[in-house]
């Protein structure tokens, strides 16, 4: 019986196991070194999500590539960008706009494309030559998402300004996200202010800048009160220190 296990685990599996030992700790291990000196909680965080992504879609979207023949390396790449899927989940900041992720995003799926690639190199580009299709097909792909993906990672970038809060009439805290007026960039603008944050009036405030995803206009985003920083977590503050909290600057 022994003997018959030792056979079924033929060369080629165990050339696919070290390609999925080996693969994903690549771009993590580059990404560390990225980002030293804190590359070391980098690896320690990265690399359990890693196999793990690998193990849950890498593992059987390699069977299905396996089946049909295709061994092209831009499908590989493709396949660890999709394998990236759980860490970008896991990772996404929940509750607030979706400019604060979209540069984690884009990393993301460029480490799982570069983890891909690395098992691609590890084994099935030994067997490119039985490939069923054509690199072309998947080159284009992964040339449309890269450029998706560029322009993404460039629109995520946002910066802080100072603002000042104005006298207008309005609910301390909201129960919802609403619109309010500032004064930020030496002029009047709308700015988004959270659910839960108190609209402090006359009030020196910290403001989040971004780009809309097409239009590109500039949106603004309450951030925190410089006076009183704790002001931005006011739901979850006691009683006492919500009470402590002025309604105003003047």
């Amino acid at each position: 019986m022994k003997s018959n296990q030792t056979m079924y685990w033929t060369d080629e599996k165990k050339e696919v196991a070290k390609a999925f030992a080996i693969a994903p700790a690549i771009p993590i291990g580059i990404a560390s070194l990225l980002a030293l000196p804190a590359g070391i909680f980098v690896f320690i965080i990265g690399a359990p999500v890693a196999y793990a992504c690998a193990a849950i879609i890498g593992i059987p979207l390699y069977l299905i590539l396996n089946k049909f023949r295709i061994y092209g390396w831009p499908y590989f790449a493709l396949g660890g960008a999709l394998c990236a899927t759980p860490g970008v989940l896991l990772f996404t900041k929940h509750n607030v706009p979706i400019v604060y992720s979209l540069q984690s995003i884009s990393s993301f799926t460029l480490i799982g494309a570069v983890g891909g690639f690395a098992f691609w190199w590890l084994y099935p580009r030994k067997k490119c030559n039985e490939s069923s299709v054509t690199n072309l097909t998947g080159i284009f792909l992964l040339a449309v998402i890269g450029s998706f993906l560029t322009y993404v990672y460039m629109l995520g970038e946002f910066h802080y300004i100072d603002g000042k809060t104005l006298s207008v009439k309005h609910p301390f805290v909201s129960q919802s996200d609403i619109v309010v007026n500032i004064e930020a960039d030496g002029q009047i603008v709308e700015a988004r202010i959270p659910k839960g944050v108190p609209y402090r009036k006359n009030c020196k405030i910290g403001v989040v800048v971004w780009r809309e995803f097409f239009s590109h206009k500039k949106v603004y985003s309450l951030s925190h009160y410089p006076d009183y920083p704790q002001a931005h977590h006011y739901q979850w503050l006691t009683k006492e220190a919500q009470n402590g909290i002025s309604k105003s600057c003047n």
